[in-house]
């Protein structure tokens, strides 16, 4: 605690004790004029010495004092301000002398007790004899037993058990003051906090923090700190709830909805996002960062054409590269796909160095294909010419760009050179199946067939064939062309994985399941089969118990995986527990890329419809829609039926 000159901080109360100190009386019942005078000497020299103690000169000040003290020798008030200004110029033994007396001329004045603890928390600090850390605590606590209502008191008691390692009792003493009628309930909590976080102890004061029960906006600056710690904890659930806590008492702080909306963004909970964006942004409508942010969860929630509303004419400077590909993904998700490519384009051309290399080639290659979307097959094979052309994806897409500027000729031509080079190419020969199914499925399985080598890599190099034409929504064809190739005379985990995950996506569950189940007779630890085994069999609503043990131990090997947290989610629940099955789901959204996210997200759908919140249940498989714009027909089918049922009784978010 910074040593203070209370009592002669507190000029008025102590001449108001001077002149009511009793005065010897005239005969005739008044005052003897004697007496008058040195009371009032005695006030003036106070506050002489109030007035010189104020400019720093704390000797002259201890020399009016004495005269005080001459004048008035019973009054306590004066022997601890002379106390004080003692231990400001060093004289522990004035200082000592004068609190002590203070201290024996009355148990009303707590300075005495202040100053006799300061002194005793200097000789611990010089000796280390814990005889004075004690004496120093219990000056303090009977300084506060005189004036319960001294928050900075109770801040020195605490700040000083704290300070030497003494928690609980600073805890204790932290509970009695916030318990004291007339103090501020969490001035004590703060104190005791900040001295946890300093002792190198946050998680303690976290939990003090989150336990305290100080209600109203009297706990303002608990939530406050609460959140600056769950933030240096990186504990964004804490920090989520905090805040959450925070906006109710502040609900009209643009800045704090701006925060929590972007928390809950980070932890997949992106309609709260939405919707509490929303709320920051009607409060500071003019403000383009929370446009931006609220323009990003619109994307995730697959609402592309309201996020370019929001990023339209957003000032240069907000345009970042993350920006950019929000900016990118909305306009796919609209439809825009000149505009797509565009904002690909310069997303690329922001890029650092250090990132051009790896990131470059796949935004580039998103352009070029949202260009052949939109009509213009020569400009996205100008997009293709800067990049790999030995890469399958690109040499798929200029295949399918000059299909479409007319070109089919030169499309065969590059292909049946590229085969040439290497005829043994999974790739090549998926790419060849591919553009064979315009012809019909049998001609498709002949070109597959007759690209196969005989061989012992054959069954291998059909199961990577069929692996790339699952991949491109052609299950069936993959199917058919294992079912012509066959089995290997010996088990092989390549090409019974390839055909079971095949299988799967074809529709052929009872088949599928005994090839996964013939993989984990192979590896019983094969975590990709048991999570492949249990998400089937909870698609499929059977042995759900077995699906929920599958899956766990798959996370067991490979903890916090998305897909797999999706697919015990899932298990969850279709066996009822969608309660469980919620926070799980979420987890694996907000961990999740890719076209995996819109898959969870109409999971996610149908646990909140299972919960009965159907709002949230629309919005999701909205989003499902959205981030699955080329999802194959059946497959939109099935979520505007959802969408169609429940929507009138949904509330967007």
């Amino acid at each position: 605690m910074v040593p203070r000159l209370r009592a002669l901080a507190a000029s008025s109360g102590v001449a108001a004790a001077l002149l009511a100190a009793p005065a010897a009386a005239d005969p005739e019942g008044g005052a003897a004029p004697e007496a008058v005078r040195e009371r009032a000497e005695a006030y003036v020299l106070f506050l002489e010495a109030q007035d010189l103690a104020a400019a720093g000169e704390f000797r002259k000040a201890r020399e009016k004092m004495e005269k005080v003290a001459e004048l008035d020798p019973q009054a306590p008030r004066v022997r601890s301000a002379l106390a004080r200004l003692c231990l400001r110029l060093g004289d522990r033994p004035c200082a000592e002398a004068q609190a002590t007396r203070a201290v024996a001329l009355t148990e009303n004045d707590p300075d005495g007790h202040l100053v006799l603890a300061e002194l005793a928390r200097d000789r611990y600090r010089e000796s280390g004899d814990a005889r004075y850390l004690d004496r120093a605590i219990q000056e303090l606590k009977a300084a506060v037993e005189v004036d319960p209502n001294d928050v900075g008191v109770w801040t020195y008691l605490i700040r000083l058990l704290g300070s030497e390692g003494r928690f609980d009792e600073a805890e204790e003493v932290a509970r009695r003051a916030a318990a004291t009628p007339g103090l501020d309930a969490a001035a004590p909590w703060l104190v005791l906090a900040r001295a946890l976080v300093a002792a190198g102890q946050t998680d303690r004061a976290v939990s003090l923090l989150e336990g305290v029960e100080v209600q109203g906006r009297a706990a303002l600056p608990l939530l406050e700190l609460l959140v600056e710690l769950e933030g240096r904890r990186h504990d964004l659930e804490g920090q989520v709830s905090a805040l959450s806590r925070l906006r109710a008492l502040r609900p009209n702080d643009p800045e704090i909805a701006h925060r929590l909306g972007l928390g809950y963004l980070r932890l997949g909970r992106t309609f709260d996002a939405v919707r509490t964006l929303e709320a920051a942004l009607a409060l500071r409508r003019a403000d383009p960062l929370i446009r931006r942010d609220l323009a990003e969860a619109l994307v995730r929630m697959g609402r592309g054409a309201e996020a370019l509303e929001l990023l339209a004419g957003l000032a240069d400077i907000y345009v970042t590269p993350r920006t950019l590909l929000v900016w990118a993904q909305a306009a796919e998700q609209a439809g825009r796909w000149q505009e797509a490519a565009e904002r690909y384009e310069s997303l690329v051309r922001a890029l650092d160095d250090d990132r051009q290399k790896e990131l470059a080639p796949v935004f580039r290659l998103r352009a070029a294909r949202d260009r052949l979307r939109a009509g213009e097959p020569e400009d996205a094979l100008a997009a293709l010419d800067a990049l790999d052309p030995g890469d399958a994806s690109v040499l798929r897409l200029r295949l399918q760009a000059l299909d479409a500027a007319g070109r089919a000729g030169e499309a065969a031509a590059l292909l049946d050179s590229r085969l040439e080079e290497a005829p043994e190419d999974p790739w090549l020969i998926a790419l060849s199946v591919d553009r064979a199914r315009d012809k019909g499925a049998e001609e498709a399985l002949e070109v597959a067939l007759a690209a196969l080598p005989p061989g012992p890599e054959r069954h291998r190099l059909a199961a990577r064939v069929a692996g790339i034409l699952t991949g491109w929504q052609a299950a069936d064809l993959a199917a058919r062309l294992l079912d012509a190739v066959g089995l290997p005379p010996d088990p092989d985990p390549v090409v019974l994985r390839a055909r079971a995950i095949t299988l799967q996506a074809a529709g052929r569950l009872g088949e599928a399941e005994a090839a996964f189940r013939r993989l984990l007779e192979v590896d019983p630890d094969d975590h990709r089969v048991l999570n492949d085994l249990g998400y089937l069999l909870a698609n499929a609503g059977r042995s759900l118990p077995e699906a929920i043990r599958l899956v766990e131990r798959a996370l067991e090997l490979r903890p916090d995986t998305p897909a797999y947290l999706d697919s015990l989610a899932w298990a969850l629940h279709r066996s009822g527990r969608s309660e469980e099955a919620l926070p799980l789901l979420l987890k694996a959204v907000q961990r999740a890329t890719g076209d995996a996210v819109a898959e969870m997200r109409e999971h996610l759908g149908d646990v909140y419809a299972a919960l009965g919140q159907t709002d949230r249940a629309v919005a999701e498989w909205k989003a499902a829609l959205g981030l699955g714009f080329d999802r194959l027909p059946e497959d939109r089918e099935r979520l505007l039926g959802k969408i169609r049922r429940h929507e009138r009784s949904a509330v967007r978010p």
